[in-house]
């Protein structure tokens, strides 16, 4: 019991520090002057004709932000001109030092409608062209606009059938006493799934496209937050990808590691002309972060995150196989579950050590500067092994967003500056998650950083003092039967420990299967800022 002690007062401490450095830079963030619109480097292009015939030659000229004043070092662009049958033309220039300025000429050689992507790292504008051909019939020869792909009917019918066998589940499971919460959270998993990605299928034009042709869910959302202008997209405490998000919302530990590294460089997407610094954009992800994990804490894992529901799909399909689960001993299941701290702080230690020459002037770790290779492929080292991410290039894929043969390329793929990958890690992570979870109930879920970034600011003082949503166990109802402890599914002990009063833990993902399968009436209830939502029912009789 001491021991235990000792670890709350431990996590208290960094809670509360880490709370204090949130609250000293959104200080500054009210008396530091903006930054200068042009922060970061990123690129700006024009394209001297948009149709033109055959054989002609178009003329790009662009500039690249260098973001400082000081910048001297050569700005190597490539520029890659993408013919209609998707073979390509490069040319690599250097653009100019003090104005950031260059231009390319280049011949056009087959009718149709070529894209054309001046690149800088992660970094890249859009343009396009259309190529006419007189002297082809024009009744049999068409030009070619826009991307050959096709939505892919196996994965989208794939897609379908899983949300028909989930809602069967869900209708069928009312009718069941002790299905009844679990048919409803599987409702609301599936929905939100929909609500989340919505930006994929709303509007939806198969890409590529001419820039004045882009639907709307395409360009950076620029959602604003206190005046601060977000173009990654909404943070938020679940996994998702912020393009196949739409960047509507955003997973809240990509942006944390891209505003911390690079923290003073590079920005992401189409030509970003970021209005503020990483820090500003930082301070807001954790504020809203704070906020969001105050309100609803971990409810996000049990209810909302698309993974989560993933891991009880996982759980469906081996109850229809008739294969029982297993659980880890007590012991071990505790320190498992410390694991997704380890993970959050090495997160954040990676990006700062690969941010340092942005942040402190001094680079800790070759590789890091501009188009070094961490840079460019690791620049954001979780995202490189989350086992959410093979998903997201799923279903960009599956509305015909990419080519499917792109979901297998590596990190070093052609393909990867344009954002369409998937990296080996990601899918050895995602195999050894699905192998570990189809017998571990929820076996990511006990591990996962995001859960622990939730728990942080929602069950360890002083957010536990003001957090909405809580479980409350009234000890004359309770008879130790011992179920409430035997249907968690991340084997949470507290709920059947802990006499009374509140027993929502860190590792409580609220999916709230306890309260559900208690057979004692009131024995557990669910408490929204201190009045009771949902209770446990005699289902016995």
């Amino acid at each position: 019991m001491v021991k235990n002690k000792k670890g709350i007062k431990t996590k208290t401490s960094f809670v509360i520090v880490l709370t204090a450095v949130v609250v000293v830079i959104m200080g500054g963030v009210l008396v530091c002057q903006p930054v200068s619109s042009c922060y970061g480097p990123h690129i700006t292009a024009a394209i001297s004709s948009t149709e033109i015939y055959i054989n002609e030659s178009v003329t790009v000229t662009g500039t690249v932000c260098l973001g400082t004043e000081e910048e001297t070092r050569s700005l190597e662009v490539r520029v890659t001109f993408v013919r209609p049958d998707y073979s390509w033309v490069d040319q690599v220039i250097i653009a100019d030092n003090e104005t950031g300025a260059f231009t390319v000429t280049q011949q056009l050689d087959m009718a149709g409608y070529w894209n054309v992507f001046p690149i800088l790292g992660h970094i890249n504008d859009r343009l396009g062209v259309t190529v006419i051909d007189p002297s082809a019939d024009p009744s049999i020869v068409q030009p070619i606009v826009g991307s050959p792909f096709n939505p892919n009917p196996l994965l989208i019918a794939a897609a379908v059938t899983t949300v028909s066998i989930g809602a069967v589940f869900a209708v069928t499971g009312l009718k069941k006493k002790t299905r009844k919460i679990s048919s409803f959270r599987l409702f609301i998993q599936v929905g939100l799934v929909f609500l989340i990605f919505f930006g994929m299928f709303i509007d939806h034009e198969i890409l590529p496209q001419p820039a004045s042709k882009i639907p709307v869910h395409e360009f950076l959302v620029g959602t604003n937050v206190a005046g601060v202008e977000m173009q990654d997209g909404f943070p938020v405490p679940f996994f998702g990808c912020y393009y196949p998000c739409g960047r509507t919302v955003t997973c809240a530990l990509w942006e944390i590691q891209t505003y911390i590294y690079p923290f003073w460089e590079g920005a992401r997407g189409w030509g970003v002309d970021y209005n503020s610094s990483g820090l500003v954009r930082l301070a807001v992800v954790f504020a809203v972060i704070i906020v969001l994990s105050i309100l609803l804490g971990k409810a996000f894992c049990g209810w909302v995150c698309p993974f989560g529901l993933f891991m009880d799909l996982l759980t469906y399909l081996r109850k229809a196989l008739k294969i029982p689960h297993r659980d880890f001993s007590e012991d071990f299941n505790k320190k498992f579950h410390q694991f997704g701290y380890v993970i959050l702080a090495l997160i954040i230690l990676l990006s700062v050590m690969f941010g340092s020459e942005a942040i402190a002037g001094t680079q800790l770790i070759p590789g890091t500067e501009e188009g070094g290779f961490i840079y460019q492929y690791f620049s954001a080292p979780f995202c490189q092994v989350c086992p959410m991410k093979p998903f997201c290039v799923l279903l960009e894929s599956s509305v015909g967003l990419i080519r499917f043969e792109w979901i297998t390329q590596v990190t070093t793929g052609q393909f990867y500056e344009l954002g369409y990958y998937v990296t080996s890690l990601n899918l050895l992570v995602l195999g050894v998650v699905i192998a570990v979870s189809f017998f571990y109930r929820r076996a990511w879920c006990r591990i996962c950083p995001m859960g622990a970034l939730i728990a942080l600011f929602n069950r360890f003082p002083p957010f536990k003092w003001v957090s909405v949503l809580r479980l409350d166990k009234k000890e004359e109802k309770c008879t130790k039967c011992g179920i409430c402890k035997r249907v968690c599914p991340t084997q949470v002990t507290e709920v059947y420990d802990k006499k009374s009063g509140d027993v929502t833990t860190s590792n409580c993902i609220l999916c709230l299967r306890c309260v559900e399968m208690c057979p004692y009436e009131d024995a557990l209830q669910l408490k929204v800022a201190g009045k009771t939502l949902i209770k446990s029912r005699n289902w016995l009789e």
